[in-house]
């Protein structure tokens, strides 16, 4: 599969983060997700990162898609690769789940409720963008 390569910053974040605990694989999470939330999300090409201090580099599988009445766009991006992290800050979340656009804290609130409701998922935390020092990790276009 192509591996995307991923540059830039992004000073500001509009959505919402969460930090997702599961032992399921990307697909199977993805999978509940779109059947609990009703997303329609697919497989994107793997994100690929180079640490060039360790001069090493770890590819992260991820999940989008657009809800077009919403304005919003849903990424699931797994967060560990070799004892590598897509947000090294986050090294106890499995999988980041990104909602992009307008979002308020009640649907947050839901989300968080509904996802929790996955047998599988042991732990859903709502995750602050501006205490992220791996910002860069989130321009994912």
């Amino acid at each position: 599969m192509a591996r995307k390569r991923l540059s830039g910053v992004e000073n500001e974040f509009e959505g919402k983060l969460f930090g997702i605990v599961t032992q399921l694989r990307d697909y199977q999470l993805c999978w509940h997700l779109n059947k609990t939330l009703n997303l329609g999300m697919q497989m994107m090409d793997d994100i690929e990162i180079t640490n060039k201090k360790k001069q090493k580099t770890a590819v992260y599988s991820w999940f989008r898609c657009e809800i077009e009445i919403d304005k919003q766009i849903v990424y699931l991006i797994s967060n560990k690769h070799s004892g590598d992290f897509f947000l090294p800050e986050i090294k106890q979340a499995d999988y980041i789940l990104a909602v992009r656009g307008e979002i308020n804290d009640e649907q947050g609130e839901t989300m968080i409720a509904s996802i929790s409701k996955i047998e599988p998922v042991q732990l859903v935390i709502e995750l602050d963008y501006n205490k992220l020092k791996s910002k860069e990790n989130l321009v994912l276009e």
